[in-house]
């Protein structure tokens, strides 16, 4: 899943204010950002289009999952068995 990073302005003094309130809280401010957003994107995009996006992110994941796993099925040739390169390499 990629990710959206935005900027946005907003007075420093509430936003310390929020900081120190969650703080008292246990919370962390971007936390509860990203909750909210998840309650807009749940409250405002119809089903089809929400069934649309977690079809890609599944997509997605098994891409991923396949790329690690072949990561790990080829071996480092430092974990190879001394000799292991050379005998692939003869010619016949």
């Amino acid at each position: 899943m990629k990710k959206f990073q935005f900027k946005l302005e907003y007075n420093e003094e509430k936003i310390k204010a929020i900081k120190v309130s969650l703080k008292d809280k246990g919370k962390e401010l971007d936390e509860e950002i990203i909750k909210f957003l998840d309650g807009l994107y749940n409250k405002n995009v119809p089903k089809l289009l929400k069934k649309y996006i977690e079809e890609d992110f599944k997509e997605e994941d098994k891409s991923e999952d396949k790329i690690i796993e072949m990561k790990k099925e080829v071996p480092n040739e430092e974990k190879l068995p001394s000799g292991t390169l050379e005998n692939n390499n003869r010619k016949y």
